[in-house]
């Protein structure tokens, strides 16, 4: 089975399904994020949904297949293997298995980890002083790294690139 794409899926299909009810790419991906974020019972859960997707459209345009940086970022996220080390070393914390990055492929396993790192900068952030980011903040150290955001006291505005704005403007829609 190709699991590359969101209409494939890992799991029997419903009945509807095979009457040739399908489900549309958005709503497959809003379904996956929003099982992944309330089976972590996480407080933030449904922001982390909204800048998980706003990441991943001004990463990619939401391509789970994109390839990027010279085959060091992949998936809808961009995300380098050193990233998908912080989002799987997120979920070990939170007691749950982490997943090899050359499962990274499959469009459920992006979006889990895209949330642990997520969960994982919100952890970071709030060590520094800082216990309600904004989505600019996160996609900023998102888009930068932890390190590099901290250089310009996580402040977008001082960023290089519109990035973080981008992202947040697309939360707020």
């Amino acid at each position: 089975m190709n699991t590359n794409t969101r209409t494939d899926l890992p799991f029997p299909a419903s009945e509807s399904f095979h009457a040739g009810k399908s489900l549309n790419l958005t709503t497959m991906k809003i379904m996956s994020l929003i099982a992944f974020t309330l089976i972590a019972n996480y407080a933030h859960a449904f922001d982390d949904v909204a800048i998980a997707s706003a990441i991943a459209q001004v990463e990619t345009g939401e391509d789970y297949n994109a390839i990027g940086d010279n085959g060091k970022a992949r998936g809808a996220y961009q995300l380098h293997r050193s990233a998908w080390i912080d989002g799987c070393t997120q979920l070990l914390r939170e007691g749950k298995k982490a997943i090899s990055y050359d499962d990274w492929k499959y469009p459920t396993n992006q979006d889990t980890v895209a949330l642990a790192l997520l969960r994982s900068l919100r952890g970071r952030l709030a060590s520094k002083g800082i216990t309600d980011p904004t989505p600019e903040q996160l996609a900023l150290c998102w888009n930068m790294g932890f390190t590099a955001a901290s250089r310009i006291g996580f402040d977008h505005r001082r960023a290089k690139s519109d990035y973080a704005e981008r992202v947040g403007n697309l939360t707020c829609k």
